[in-house]
């Protein structure tokens, strides 16, 4: 594991956000998982997963970044055609929309209502560095997002 990522997942666990009467967690976790079960995951899959997003599941298991991003094992799945063939889907928004890894592990998100795609980070690390940067509002950041049409 990255020290980097594990400082970072350390942040996210730290996080919390104030409501009416009282303060919620940034990060609710769902399951934790092995890299016994990764591993056999990446070979369901078809593909690796990117070495921070793979540290960074061992490390907070899959759950749910300010109720707005989730990881499940659900989410993961290969992409066998288009731009991103090659790489695979890792997490889901609050919209449906996926975000995904190409096969260099830049990473990009997939509207469910429309055939588009747009690129937001190179590589797992960087994403959720920005994500906290911006204070964990994915769907804000969502709507700054140039999309291209996806030829699927």
């Amino acid at each position: 594991m990255t020290l980097e990522i594990d400082g970072l997942a350390r942040t996210v666990l730290s996080a919390s956000r104030k409501r009416l009467f009282r303060t919620k967690p940034i990060f609710k976790p769902y399951a934790a998982t092995s890299s016994e079960e990764l591993s056999k995951l990446e070979e369901e899959i078809g593909t690796k997963l990117p070495n921070d997003l793979r540290s960074w599941l061992l490390i907070l298991g899959y759950g749910d970044i300010d109720e707005e991003l989730s990881f499940r094992r659900d989410w993961l799945a290969s992409i066998e055609s288009g731009h991103l063939k090659g790489g695979a889907r890792f997490a889901q928004d609050i919209l449906g929309n996926f975000y995904a890894f190409d096969p260099s592990g830049r990473i990009f998100f997939l509207s469910r209502s429309q055939p588009v795609f747009a690129a937001m980070s190179k590589g797992f690390l960087e994403f959720i560095e920005e994500l906290v940067r911006r204070d964990y509002k994915l769907m804000d950041w969502v709507n700054t997002l140039e999309t291209q049409k996806y030829e699927w």
